[in-house]
């Protein structure tokens, strides 16, 4: 009876882990953390060797959030 309790508490913990990875929305607070990176990123002067990791993954959450929820047919 242990043992299946274990499992159970298991899945429920791996299948909460897991949608929660999934639904994770950036806050406010998030990118205007990433803006200040990345300014700081730009402005390095190790920015060649090490690149600008902020700046990439707040151009990735603006262009997800400026994504139509729906599919926009295009009429020619």
């Amino acid at each position: 009876m242990p043992k299946n309790i274990h499992t159970i508490c298991i899945l429920m913990l791996v299948f909460f882990s897991v949608s929660s990875a999934y639904s994770y929305t950036p806050s406010q607070f998030d990118k205007i953390s990433l803006k200040q990176n990345c300014q700081r990123e730009l402005n390095s002067s190790f920015r060649d060797m090490a690149g600008t990791p902020s700046c990439d993954k707040l151009k990735k959450i603006e262009l997800e959030e400026n994504q139509p929820s729906y599919k926009v047919k295009l009429e020619q």
